[in-house]
């Protein structure tokens, strides 16, 4: 998590086809149409296999769709077809020619991710010994033997929504690679999006006191200033990041301190107000893991009008081993509301003065373990529950930092699979 200096992320130039951009991508690998030799398997147009199959599907789950032997000729374009096969949430591959470009991408797909690939064949090909026993769905829309082109048709469209809708709502190992060498882990380094901007969606039905929201915000941590509560994704000792680490926690203990004009830290505030609260004995021996424990601001509380931090226990650490995502990380996020719905109560604090706004980090969805979207989504999802579940919180947002691209798309992904819908369209920095 860096926090000074930004850089504008280089933009992806591939051609995207769908109707709405909504963070979630399907990438699709078709093979070259053939003239219908026999040797070649059945004469088939796979531009209408796309544009009557495969596009309807994809763009009615409102996903964006990048078809692979359309990308832009410009660039690197085996740069840009890796990273999609890397990035897609789906990625449907149709085997039906045995085409080497098409075994060559799926083959980088398979190693790459270990759910969420769909693979295509027409029912009169056979798959090659290599792939046999990998599920392959069958399609068939010629019309014979008195059945309608347009039934058979809507009948293969339901099939692929079904697997790809279950791709997306419960990702299981679908990758032979990942089957046999479970843990394995692909990644891309992640795109800083450097603006800052809100995505919000509403929390329970529409009522006559104003919404909860929960949101998503982009940009550097370091330029948030619209937050009552920052969350500091601390480790079961309170021991902090050092200052020039690439984390929250470094960020949040830099940014807090007290710094000469040369940026040197004079005053670790952060640090020194965390230790009074955890005592000496504490510090040594640890907190439980999920603890969240409530802090001064520090320097923050002039530079970003943060007014509290919440330092909650995510990370264990092991010798020799470095730290780890504790597996109760979503009592992370409920403890922390639940310690700043107890600081505004406690207080009896007006709701003037109440502290209404809480900003998270996506942590712990760069680790291995769970799938990235498995644990962006347990934390958006327990935020979204508790607001919920607890209607007179004078909490009444609850943000979600998306430094990345992937952050940013891991984000909305959650909240479209929650069933939740931007109320606003994206807005620019307040």
């Amino acid at each position: 998590m860096a926090f000074e200096g930004k850089a504008q992320g280089e933009s992806r130039p591939a051609e995207q086809e769908g109707k709405a951009q909504t963070g979630r991508r399907c990438f699709v690998i078709l093979p070259w149409s053939n003239p219908g030799d026999a040797d070649e398997g059945p004469e088939l147009d796979f531009d209408s296999v796309y544009e009557e199959l495969i596009r309807p599907v994809i763009e009615d789950l409102n996903l964006d769709i990048i078809r692979a032997d359309r990308v832009s000729r410009s660039g690197l374009i085996h740069k840009e077809m890796i990273e999609n096969l890397l990035e897609a949430d789906v990625v449907i591959a149709d085997v039906t020619l045995g085409s080497p470009d098409v075994f060559f991408e799926l083959g980088i797909r398979q190693t790459a991710r270990r759910a969420g690939t769909v693979i295509l064949r027409h029912a009169r090909s056979t798959s090659p010994f290599s792939i046999s026993g990998m599920r392959a769905l069958d399609y068939d829309f010629e019309p014979r033997a008195g059945a309608s082109r347009a039934q058979m048709l809507e009948d293969c469209r339901a099939l692929l929504r079904t697997h790809v809708k279950n791709s997306l709502d419960n990702p299981s190992t679908d990758s032979l690679v990942h089957t046999l060498m479970p843990g394995m882990e692909v990644t891309l380094p992640g795109r800083v999006i450097p603006e800052r901007r809100y995505i919000s969606y509403r929390v329970g039905p529409q009522g006559p006191k104003p919404s909860k929201l929960v949101e998503l915000v982009t940009g550097d941590i370091a330029d948030i200033d619209d937050m009552d509560v920052w969350v500091n994704p601390e480790n079961t000792r309170m021991e902090f990041g050092r200052f020039h680490e690439p984390s929250v926690s470094a960020a949040i203990r830099y940014l807090g301190s007290r710094r000469d004009r040369h940026g040197f830290v004079r005053d670790d505030t952060i640090l020194r107000l965390l230790f009074q609260r955890v005592g000496a004995h504490q510090q040594r021996t640890g907190v439980e893991p999920a603890t969240a424990i409530l802090t001064g601001a520090g320097m923050l509380k002039k530079t970003n009008k943060v007014r509290r931090l919440v330092h909650t226990a995510a990370y264990q650490g092991e010798p020799g081993r470095g730290y780890r995502l504790i597996g109760a990380y979503r009592k992370c996020v409920s403890n922390a509301l639940a310690a700043v719905d107890e600081e505004n109560n406690q207080f009896g604090m007006s709701p003037k003065r109440a502290y209404k706004s809480v900003l998270f980090p996506l942590f712990g969805t760069r680790g291995g373990g769970e799938s990235p979207h498995e644990r962006a989504q347990g934390l958006i999802q327990t935020a979204h529950q508790y607001l919920l579940n607890w209607p007179e919180s004078k909490i009444e947002r609850v943000a979600f930092l998306c430094h990345t691209q992937a952050d940013l798309e891991l984000g909305q992904a959650a909240l479209y699979r929650m069933g939740l819908r931007s109320v606003t369209a994206p807005r620019g920095a307040r």
